[in-house]
């Protein structure tokens, strides 16, 4: 296996009025390809705030993120906003809690947007294929608000794995499903991550969820 991300003594602050407030305290940990993390803990422990330090969305107050991308290690602390945002759009998928569809794209449109900011449209059949074995062939040309919860899940799992990332961070991504549902999608996320021999991480609160990943990171408050 191959180890695509590495997380060194990783600390976040942020400010609560006039006080500081230490959320993320040196936290370590590798993902290697083919294997998936769960972080988890009580809300308001800093596993969103992990999760958006990893994307390179938030800047860390100590430690080091390197991200190895196949071809080259990459470490952000090199890197600037932009290029940040390169590494993001180029490298990582993203799963939010919410969705995040483009209510005004169809299904297919929302799934290909990554392929069209990343000019990567040679990856077009396999995502409409990945589409297909997600179970929303037939919903292609329907737009997100005719959908149920667990059809709008799979079109953003779908959608963050549209370019084949290396790594994908999942944030609660079954936190608005029922537990039918949740179930359903957490696997579907974990066949299609690791079929791709990339990396997961997912935070989550759904100790039935976290029990099927490889590793799970728990944070305290």
């Amino acid at each position: 296996m191959t180890r695509i991300l590495s997380v060194e003594n990783l600390s976040k602050r942020f400010m609560d009025g006039n006080q500081e407030r230490l959320v993320l305290d040196d936290v370590s940990f590798v993902v290697e390809s083919g294997t998936a993390l769960a972080v988890c803990g009580p809300s308001g422990c800093g596993k969103s705030t992990l999760l958006n330090l990893i994307a390179g969305i938030l800047e860390p107050d100590a430690g080091r993120i390197v991200l190895n991308s196949g071809s080259d290690e990459i470490d952000y602390a090199s890197l600037t906003r932009i290029e940040k945002t390169q590494v993001r759009r180029k490298h990582l998928g993203y799963v939010f809690q919410f969705f995040n569809l483009v209510p005004t794209l169809t299904v297919r449109e929302n799934v290909l947007l990554p392929l069209e900011l990343n000019g990567s449209e040679h990856l077009e059949r396999a995502s409409l294929d990945r589409l297909a074995a997600l179970g929303l062939a037939d919903r292609e040309d329907d737009f997100p608000e005719s959908l149920s919860g667990g059809e709008r899940q799979r079109t953003a799992i779908a959608r963050a794995l549209a370019h084949e990332p290396v790594l994908v961070l999942a944030d609660e991504p079954t936190g608005n499903l029922d537990a039918g549902n949740a179930q359903t999608v957490a696997q579907l996320l974990w066949r299609e991550v690791l079929a791709l021999g990339g990396g997961l991480v997912i935070a989550t609160h759904n100790e039935s969820i976290a029990s099927m990943a490889n590793h799970v990171l728990r944070l305290n408050c």
